[in-house]
Parts: C-alpha cells; structure tokens; sequence
C-alpha cells in the first residue's frame, strides 16, 4: 500500500437518536501516516463518529470504507476490522480483574492466536517503550490515569492496528 491509498473513507455518516442527531452528512478519509484531530465541544457528536468508524454504534446512514471495502452494514467483517481498528477509550476500559500484563495479552491471544510467549514478550517491549515495564504485575486501581492511559495505548498497540482512534486522549 502507497502512502497516498486511502486506509479509511466515510462517505455522508450521519447518526440519529431519539432526541438528537448528533452526526449529519460527514465525510473524511485517512491515508497511511495522516493523523485527524476532531475538535468541538462536548455533545457534539466527536465520540458517537469514533464509535461508529469502529462500528460500536451502528450509523443511520452513509458508508464507511476501510481499505476499499465497505464495512458499515456488515457484521461478519466487524470483528475483523475491529482488529485491524484499535480505539483508546475516554475511560481506557481496562480489566480491574486483569493485571497490566493480562490486559495487553489476552486480546493478540484470543484474536490474532499469538503464543503467551509471544504476547507477552511483545507486551514487555511495549511496556518499557512507554516506561511502565515495572508495573506488569499491578492491577489497574493501582495505576495512575496517565499510566492506565498509556496502558491502553500499549494493549491497542500489542494488536498491531493500522489505525488507532483516541477517544479525548489526555497530555500530561
């Protein structure tokens, strides 16, 4: 794929609920390396239009297109996109049950069919990138919200996504 192939098109979304429509005739498209910020202010629909690239919400209408194929009304692809897709959550979605480590494994495991080994050597890779291989053992109430921020960016990262889509990502 040439840098200048469109990974992503969204082709006239829109979104309605009972008591709003939040998303109206939007259209964008992403190529390989191109990183989108959204802006607006709260409620005006930045989150539902990440939810409904990722097909967490189904759309009204329009179509959405990931690497040429159309992805919107399909559901047997959704749990293949969803792998090649990766979303960093406004409140990152960890497993209070899981350690660090768990939560960056369990998903390439089940998913992709990576060994534990495997998975696990990656995730400590992806760790310490972020400086946080110390904290593989820790559940996440033991983590701030910067390092379960940064956490959740590694555990989409272990799947190896060609586009990642940040929900409010916080700077620190």
């Amino acid at each position: 794929m040439s840098s200048s192939e469109i990974l992503l098109e969204v082709r006239h979304l829109s979104k309605k609920f009972a008591d709003s429509e939040p998303l109206k005739d939007v259209n964008c498209s992403v190529r390989r390396g191109e990183v989108i910020s959204i802006i607006g202010p709260s409620g005006t629909g930045k989150s539902t239009f990440l939810r409904c690239i990722n097909r967490l919400e189904k759309p009204s209408g329009g179509q959405i297109f990931f690497r040429g194929e159309e992805i919107t009304d399909e559901p047997g692809k959704i749990r293949r996109l969803r792998q090649k897709i990766g979303m960093v959550f406004q409140s990152f979605n960890l497993f209070s049950n899981m350690n660090v480590l768990e939560n960056i494994i369990t998903a390439p495991m089940l998913l992709k069919k990576f060994n534990r080994a495997d998975a696990t050597e990656k995730a400590m890779r992806l760790l310490e990138t972020v400086e946080l291989k110390q904290k593989a053992a820790n559940y996440p109430d033991e983590l701030s919200g910067g390092q379960k921020q940064r956490i959740a960016i590694v555990r989409t990262l272990a799947m190896e996504p060609e586009i990642i889509l940040f929900d409010e990502p916080h700077t620190r």
